[in-house]
């Protein structure tokens, strides 16, 4: 089983990380007006997820107003999101405060079972970043390892850059 810390604690996660070059696993989430997106909507571009555990933390805030920095100058073949448990309400005022061009998700933990990013005992998602090429392929992933710690925003936009179209 995998595991990360939270504030330096060990915490399972649930679910097995998706395997890198292959196709990423389907998914199904919702955005902040009950509208459900998949996987599937994405095909043709290159699909950045951003996993944040809470977007009303300071990290997950700030990692989000990167992924939003980056939204606003990625080609028009690249898909940014970010997913989180929150609920809509959340969800929505941060993306008002924030000016957010990115679409916020949240979802029921099957997305995060799925890409084995799932934290029963807090009832979260472990901070993580996936790329998905045109194709449907998981061509990056991170799970940053100490949950209140930031991703490698570099490695990231660099992989999106590598795999686009």
């Amino acid at each position: 089983m995998t595991s990360v810390t939270f504030k330096g604690e060990s915490v399972d996660l649930q679910g097995q990380l998706p395997e890198l070059n292959q196709p990423a696993p389907d998914f199904s989430v919702q955005d902040v007006e009950g509208q459900s997106v998949s996987k599937a909507d994405f095909a043709g571009k290159t699909l950045l997820i951003s996993v944040v555990p809470d977007i009303d933390t300071s990290v997950c805030s700030i990692q989000s107003d990167k992924i939003n920095d980056y939204a606003k100058i990625a080609a028009e073949d690249i898909a940014v999101v970010t997913i989180s448990l929150n609920d809509n309400d959340s969800l929505k005022t941060w993306a008002d405060e924030h000016e957010a061009v990115i679409p916020l998700y949240n979802e029921a933990s099957k997305f995060g079972k799925d890409y084995g990013v799932y934290i029963p005992e807090l009832d979260k998602l472990a901070r993580s970043i996936f790329v998905i090429d045109s194709q449907g392929q998981l061509a990056y992933q991170e799970l940053v390892s100490e949950v209140t710690n930031e991703p490698d925003y570099e490695k990231a936009f660099a992989a999106v850059e590598e795999v686009k179209d």
